[in-house]
């Protein structure tokens, strides 16, 4: 059975997005790096790096699969607020700020208010 820990708590320090990310994709067979981050900031500067590099284990892809990584981002004042979720059956499975939880979204409504979203399998 797939555990999408719906309703767990979020927090960037203990429990952000990307450990999220990481620890679905993980149960479920699909290695994923972690990463040590100071700030959200720093975590998706880390992290894009470390995706275009070669030989790391994903790619960036244009249409969508089961356990893709969903990176969006938006402009906010002068830099750049970014957010990750997991894509399955349509939906994406991410930590809402507001809602301080995980929560399950349709991918439309997830990206809306984003001006870039990536797909990384």
């Amino acid at each position: 059975m797939i555990d999408f820990y719906i309703g767990k708590p979020y927090s960037f320090r203990d429990f952000n997005c990307w450990d999220y990310v990481a620890l679905v994709r993980s149960e479920n067979g699909i290695k994923t790096r972690k990463y040590q981050a100071v700030n959200l900031g720093n975590a998706f500067e880390i992290i894009t790096a470390e995706m275009q590099k070669l030989g790391n284990g994903l790619t960036l892809v244009s249409n969508t699969a089961d356990f893709d990584i969903i990176i969006a981002h938006k402009k906010k004042g002068e830099s750049l607020v970014y957010h990750c979720g997991l894509y399955y059956k349509g939906e994406i499975m991410h930590c809402d700020r507001n809602l301080k939880q995980v929560v399950a979204q349709n991918y439309k409504e997830f990206s809306q208010g984003f001006e870039g979203v990536k797909i990384w399998r």
